[in-house]
């Protein structure tokens, strides 16, 4: 029987990365967010700084993509592909558990993956992200923080739609979406739930 490999996207500040950590505990498998930024450093050459400033960037003409100097693709494009080698290459070694860079995209052949996708209403997402920051939200208006929160969505909403030919947060392109809202223990217990599952099917 194959072995499951988790993938998990998730808008900013729905704690998407504890739900990961916790998951990848339970399965007893490692979890890669970013080490892929050390291990694509490795490989290509490049700085971490670089390759993790490359992330938050894409071309945005594909004109520009055909044509740049020395005909070369641009950084960004150079260390998505980079990245999507990595991630196949971590899913044939065993189970793991991968947050963000559009995994469940990458790895979109393969019937072992379960591809997580976990959201939350905005009152929830900044109490998550005032969490234990008292000085921080005496500073800072809910207007304010709603704009930061929406800001980093539409960054990784641009990223995934320009490397993938899915929808970011479309339902329809994930075997599970989450409200994070529902708890973390929640969150968790149904992500190991659709694992066993989607082993028992496998």
């Amino acid at each position: 029987m194959k072995h499951c490999i988790v993938t998990i996207g998730r808008e900013f500040c729905t704690g998407g990365r504890e739900v990961a950590e916790r998951v990848a505990k339970e399965l007893g498998v490692k979890l890669y967010d970013k080490d892929l930024i050390t291990l694509a450093a490795k490989k290509s050459g490049l700085s971490e700084e670089a390759i993790a400033a490359s992330e938050k960037q894409h071309t945005h003409s594909l004109l520009y993509n055909m044509y740049t100097i020395g005909n070369e693709l641009p950084l960004a494009d150079q260390v998505f592909i980079l990245e999507s080698r990595i991630i196949k290459e971590l899913a044939e070694e065993g189970p793991c558990v991968i947050l963000g860079r559009s995994a469940d995209y990458v790895l979109r052949e393969q019937d072992n993956v379960l591809s997580v996708f976990m959201y939350a209403p905005m009152d929830y997402r900044r109490k998550y992200a005032l969490r234990g920051r008292v000085d921080e939200a005496q500073k800072i208006s809910d207007k304010d923080l709603e704009e930061l929160i929406r800001k980093e969505d539409k960054k990784r909403a641009q990223y995934y739609n320009y490397y993938t030919q899915n929808r970011w947060g479309d339902a329809h392109n994930y075997d599970i979406t989450l409200n994070a809202a529902l708890g973390e223990d929640t969150c968790v217990q149904m992500i190991l739930d659709a694992v066993r599952a989607k082993e028992e099917n496998l």
